[in-house]
């Protein structure tokens, strides 16, 4: 017999088993299921935030696209207003009308009351059947063209009239989803502000209906030779199908097209109860025998009128159109089409008698070994004011001509010094007034072939060894400038404040690893005429550079001001004391010239400053410099690259304007820094000479915390090149070539070049009309003293 507590020990202890694997079971499967639910619930969460934030971004991009004004009066285009230019009275100092903007597109204005019915009809029916319905935006339909969008196709299937009308309007072609929220934020702002019969009237008046027709008036006069008030519903049909596709469905290249569209016109007119079957059977009986007018030959009285805008005037267009786009987020098409259409007010800055002098001087140049000789030329004042610019040595025969002074990206050889490396120096204490400054080679100069090589060469053949930074600049030097470009930390650094400070926005990344880009003019980009004046303005404004402009400001149709530039602000180029230096340094330059044109730069009674340039083989010339009231830059050449036979026009062409510039001015001097302190220093070393007054050629402007020692004493029965000092002359190091009388001043002999020197290579750049460049990158090895071409008697 079994014993009884056995048995139930064992069932015991078996049922105890299978209850520990349960619970284990259990546990294992309630921690996977808390895992899952812990990393989905984390996963929910970052994406949920992560939406959060998109969501975020979007509403404030799309609250800002919102926010943008749209760039469009309607009721300023449907006025057709024509914009005005205005300038100042020279003897009032009050505006006064000076001329009229004129398009010259093929577009007629009509009234919605002078458009039929069935014109209006024909449109919404084919291109927008809801458009009454809407407010703007046909949400469906947008949808739809935002998955069109992503497989890549960007079509008006998306798009309502209004949609429509603000892209033909703003010329925004880009095909983007950007675009499209753009143009949606603009269609739903321009329907609270415009009725339905406004929109549609400027639709149809604003709408391309091909061969050069912009709206329904010049069509039907073009295609039906009548009024589009007296067309028929067929010939509305015509007209309106075009616009979805110009070139497709154009009557007079295909009119087979043309029919199929037209008669899908007439069908959906019908279809929407627009039209009765009547009047549906007339149509396609019209639409199966429609002919087509076109193009008359007729030859049209040429108009008496022969007046051409000026220089300027063209200039004032360009950059009002640039500054409208930028303003309105539009093309530079479309702002063409509020200048021309709005009734604008643009105040003008041109100064008139100026501007009519420039041109009248810039036709008389000397051309009598260089009959195609071109020029281009900027006046300017302190805070970026345009006073007068030339784009060309011929007269003017119509209006927005290639423009020599804006349009042309020049190489601006030596001019390009005193704009960069030298300022920058002296800005960061790396070099002073009369620092010594090597006039030697480096081992690793690029030649024109790409080749390392030892230079650049001066193009007084030769180096000077140690110079002083003012002769330097006289004589031109070209070794002493890519000296200091390495000193400044190189291409790259020049490069930066070249970009960023001094307004250039033509010069190529390339120039970021040329070391003779910025330092001789030798550029892969090139320059501007206009730029260069602009560069050149913080010589006499205290250091800032200001942004160009040629207009005060300009008004829309209601006297609102859109865009002003009389409180511009403007950018530390350089400090004020750096200004101050460089100014005294080009003084020199001017005052003392013996190796470059910069002699013929001189106006009489007046401190004038400035630099030449002259590029390889004499391809290029220029002066750029200052009086006391106003900056002035100009480039002679050719526009095809060739020697100029006499670099000493652009010189010669500062003096002559300038001059006239100055006429009946009140003498003044430059407004130079408080914090100068001047002294005489020696000619052989640069050290400080003891003086209590200090006079003669050999004045240094200084800063405190950076000027040279003292070096010795003023003998005031010597000649001013006669120095007396324990560390100058010989023992200094400097030797009789480093400086002085014989290596700077203006008697230099004829071993060191003198009047017998070469061009600048800086890449031998032309104006070019196409707009081309043609630049040597490492600026080739002669660049340097411009040395004066022989000139002519005159």
């Amino acid at each position: 017999m079994r014993n009884k507590r056995e048995t139930d020990i064992s069932r015991y202890t078996d049922k105890s088993a299978d209850n520990g694997i349960n619970e284990k079971s259990e546990s294992g499967v309630k921690r996977f299921f808390k895992g899952l639910c812990k990393f989905l619930i984390t996963a929910f969460t970052i994406c949920f935030v992560a939406l959060f934030i998109a969501g975020i971004s979007l509403s404030i991009y799309i609250f800002t696209l919102a926010s943008e004004p749209t760039g469009i009066d309607l009721k300023a285009k449907s006025l057709n207003q024509t914009s005005f230019i205005y300038i100042k009275d020279d003897k009032t100092g009050e505006f006064k009308e000076y001329q009229t903007l004129y398009s010259t597109e093929n577009r007629i204005w009509v009234d919605n009351q002078d458009i039929p019915q069935a014109m209006k009809d024909a449109v919404v029916a084919i291109e927008d059947k809801r458009f009454y319905d809407h407010n703007g935006v046909d949400w469906a339909r947008t949808l739809s063209a935002v998955v069109n969008l992503a497989t890549g196709e960007d079509t008006y299937g998306g798009s309502t009239i209004t949609q429509q009308l603000i892209k033909n309007i703003t010329d925004d072609n880009e095909v983007s989803i950007n675009r499209k929220l753009r143009e949606i934020c603009k269609a739903l702002k321009l329907e609270d502000e415009y009725t339905k019969d406004q929109i549609l009237e400027a639709y149809l008046n604003v709408v391309n209906f091909g061969n050069n027709c912009q709206g329904v008036e010049s069509a039907a006069q073009l295609y039906f030779d009548k009024s589009i008030k007296d067309c028929s519903i067929a010939e509305c049909a015509a007209i309106a199908g075009i616009t979805q596709n110009p070139s497709l469905w154009n009557p007079l290249i295909y009119p087979d097209n043309n029919k199929q569209r037209r008669e899908i016109v007439i069908n959906e007119m019908y279809d929407q109860g627009k039209i009765t079957k009547s009047e549906y059977d007339n149509a396609m009986k019209e639409s199966a025998n429609m002919t087509f007018v076109g193009f008359k030959n007729t030859k049209e009285d040429d108009d008496d009128n022969d007046y051409v805008q000026n220089w300027y005037i063209d200039q004032v267009f360009y950059d009002l159109r640039e500054d409208l786009a930028l303003y309105y987020n539009i093309s530079e098409e479309a702002a063409s089409e509020k200048l021309y259409t709005e009734g604008l007010k643009i105040y003008c800055a041109m100064d008139e008698k100026m501007q009519s002098y420039m041109e009248e001087a810039a036709q008389s140049i000397d051309k009598t070994y260089d009959s195609e000789l071109q020029i281009g030329s900027v006046l300017m004042g302190f805070d970026g004011r345009v006073i007068a610019t030339v784009g060309s040595s011929k007269k003017k025969t119509q209006a927005l001509e290639w423009d020599r002074a804006t349009h042309s990206k020049l190489q601006p050889g030596s001019s390009i010094k005193p704009v960069i490396v030298y300022p920058y120096a002296i800005d960061n204490k790396m070099l002073y007034y009369s620092s010594v400054v090597k006039d030697e080679p480096i081992n690793n100069w690029k030649d024109q072939n790409g080749q390392l090589v030892s230079g650049p060469n001066n193009a007084y053949y030769g180096y000077n060894g140690d110079m002083l930074l003012p002769d330097a600049i006289e004589w031109s030097s070209n070794a002493t400038a890519v000296q200091t470009m390495n000193l400044i930390g190189g291409p790259s650094v020049a490069y930066e404040q070249a970009v960023t400070k001094m307004g250039f926005k033509s010069l190529s990344e390339q120039d970021t690893q040329n070391t003779g880009a910025l330092s001789m003019g030798g550029m892969n980009g090139g320059v501007s005429v206009r730029e260069m004046a602009a560069a050149y303005n913080y010589l006499g404004n205290g250091g800032l550079y200001y942004e160009p402009y040629t207009y005060y400001y300009v008004t829309d149709s209601e006297d609102n001001i859109i865009i002003d530039n009389r409180e511009a602000i403007p950018k530390q180029a350089y400090s004020a004391e750096t200004a101050s230096i460089m100014n005294r340094l080009l003084s020199y330059n001017v005052t003392n010239s013996a190796h470059t044109n910069a002699q013929y730069s001189r106006i009489s009674g007046w401190d004038i400053i400035g630099k030449t340039g002259t590029t390889d083989e004499d391809k290029d010339s220029w002066f750029c410099g200052l009086s006391p009231y106003a900056t002035m830059a100009t480039w002679c050449g050719f526009d095809q690259p060739a020697s100029i036979s006499n670099t000493s026009t652009s010189a010669r062409f500062f003096s002559n304007v300038m001059g006239k510039y100055l006429e009946g001015k009140e003498q003044k001097e430059y407004n130079l820094s408080p914090n100068l302190v001047e002294a005489q220093y020696n000619p052989y070393n640069g050290l400080i000479v003891t003086t209590d007054s200090p006079m003669g050629k050999y004045i240094g402007y200084y800063t405190e915390d950076n000027m040279p020692a003292m070096g010795g004493y003023y003998d005031y029965n010597a000649d001013n090149s006669n120095y007396s000092s324990d560390n100058s002359g010989e023992e200094s190091g400097s030797g009789e070539n480093s400086g002085g009388e014989n290596s700077g001043g203006e008697n230099s002999g004829d071993s060191s070049g003198g009047e017998n020197s070469g061009g600048e290579s800086s890449g031998g750049e032309s104006s070019n009309p196409e707009g081309g460049e043609s630049s040597n990158p490492e600026g080739g090895g002669s660049e340097g003293s411009d040395a004066p071409a022989p000139v002519p008697e005159e």
